[in-house]
């Protein structure tokens, strides 16, 4: 499977007994006549192989194997690898990987946005098919296809494979070895206490910290006795977290995942209802300062964006690609840029010459077309609007929104930090109504009960960063503060 669309992970332990490794797929990421295609291929080579094995035709045997290895490659492998590259917009696997990590006889895995890899060895009296279909069931969000690809393995096969995933692991371990090399990962946090004190963390409680970062909020909450789950798709932020809040391992535990998947990712581990839910939306101050993320026009860097560096779409495959129109659109709708349509009309021409492919190459076509005026550089909104559209950040927010009440505990508490006016209308809308006992409307004689009544409103006004917080951290002059608390 291609490297630049997965997430990678090998366990330490070498294989010694009976090896399996099994692809699974979501339903739909191959069509029914390639599935089709492959099974009547698939039945006829089986057939063959059980007559090469009744005749004793080893040499025949092992030939025929070989072909339906080379079958499944072609017929399953590539094309669902196909998909990854493409973006396959199927990509909630990552639900899996909670359920795998804890799995007795995983060896290794690998996660692309519509298919999961697992290698495993049995180590009970649990057959393989029985295993498998475990896992399904602990994603039943999920619609897997009813025949993975299951491959008997030596115990050779099995440590080969398992070193290609350590080797390829990159952003997706969280390994010791993944911390001594990887850079270093200091974000402020913003409305700290404030965020934290709205939670109420006690000995007892268990709370979400839904963007975990650097683990500043998840910190207090630690500390405040809480036990805390904490989400995160950036390996890097995890890794940090992890680092900092050594000394809570037995409370704190780390997912690795979009909080759009909030709710999936924590049912599958077990966890039906909690105590508060903290989401701080937006970019972390390492994500932005780091040039070879590609977020900031400042330092020269590739084109990326992406908070999860194993997704499949960068801002330089959206600038390269996408049509003039949708460019606009982009730029229009999540960075409210008056000039849309010409910085589009500019980079399609620009891109025809060669492709745009660092920040500061896009940074200028941008200035090229607005003239400077004022502190904001002119690509500060358009670079705003591609971040957020390489990582669906507002279909994010919006997922987590419509989910997160239902993980609640009554008087549990849904605390969200927004950082800018997109943001925080989604949520205001949000908190508004599932907080009004009643709606009206003009041609109704009098209001009506409002159905999704749930919650009261514990911030009327937003909370916004103190004079000693700006002082220290200008970031946070765009911060806001929303609680609601489930009834």
């Amino acid at each position: 499977m291609s490297s630049a669309a997965t997430e990678s992970h090998a366990t330490p332990a070498a294989p010694a007994g009976t090896c399996y490794k099994v692809l699974m797929w979501e339903a739909g990421a191959l069509t029914t006549e390639q599935l089709n295609a492959w099974q009547h291929a698939r039945r006829e080579l089986l057939a063959r192989m059980r007559d090469a094995g009744i005749k004793g035709a080893r040499g025949n045997l092992a030939r025929l194997g070989e072909e339906l290895r080379e079958l499944s490659q072609q017929a399953v492998v590539a094309p669902l690898d196909t998909c990854a590259q493409a973006g396959f917009p199927l990509a909630r696997v990552g639900a899996l990987a909670a359920k795998l990590q804890r799995e007795e006889g995983l060896l290794a895995y690998r996660l692309t946005p519509c298919s999961a890899t697992v290698l495993v060895e049995l180590t009970g009296e649990e057959g393989i098919d029985s295993l498998v279909a475990r896992w399904c069931t602990a994603t039943p969000d999920l619609q897997w296809c009813s025949t993975p690809l299951v491959e008997a393995v030596s115990a050779a096969e099995a440590a080969e494979w398992q070193e290609s995933c350590r080797n390829a692991a990159g952003a997706g371990a969280d390994t010791e070895a993944d911390e001594e090399n990887a850079p270093e990962f200091h974000h402020v946090t913003v409305l700290r206490s404030e965020a934290v004190e709205a939670l109420q963390p006690a000995e007892g409680r268990v709370l979400v910290d839904a963007t975990l970062g650097g683990g500043g909020h998840s910190e207090l909450m630690l500390q405040g006795g809480a036990t805390v789950w904490g989400i995160d798709q950036d390996p890097a932020a995890r890794r940090a977290a992890r680092k900092r809040l050594a000394a809570y391992a037995d409370r704190l535990h780390i997912v690795a995942g979009n909080f759009r998947n909030a709710a999936e990712l924590l049912r599958a581990e077990g966890l039906e209802a909690v105590d508060g839910i903290l989401a701080d939306i937006g970019i972390s101050s390492p994500q932005v300062d780091q040039a070879e993320r590609g977020f900031s026009f400042l330092a020269e860097g590739p084109l990326d964006m992406r908070m999860n560096p194993a997704a499949p779409r960068s801002a330089a495959d959206i600038v390269n690609t996408a049509a003039e129109s949708e460019l606009a659109d982009i730029l229009w709708q999540y960075g409210e840029e008056r000039a849309s349509r010409a910085i589009a009309r500019r980079i399609v021409q620009e891109r025809a010459k060669a492709p745009i492919t660092t920040t500061t190459q896009l940074a200028d076509i941008i200035a090229g077309v607005l003239p400077r005026k004022g502190k904001q550089h002119p690509a500060t909104r358009s670079f705003q609007a591609l971040r957020i559209a390489v990582n669906d950040e507002l279909g994010a927010l919006d997922a987590l929104l419509e989910t997160g009440l239902s993980l609640l505990k009554s008087g549990g508490r849904f605390a969200i930090i927004t950082f800018h006016s997109l943001e925080d209308r989604a949520v205001k809308r949000y908190f508004d109504r599932v907080t009004r006992p009643e709606i009206d409307r003009p041609e109704w004689p009098a209001p009506r009960p409002n159905p999704e009544y749930a919650a009261r409103q514990v911030t009327r006004k937003p909370i916004v960063a103190s004079e000693a917080e700006l002082a220290a951290n200008p970031r946070a002059r765009s911060a806001k503060l929303r609680v609601i608390e489930k009834l």
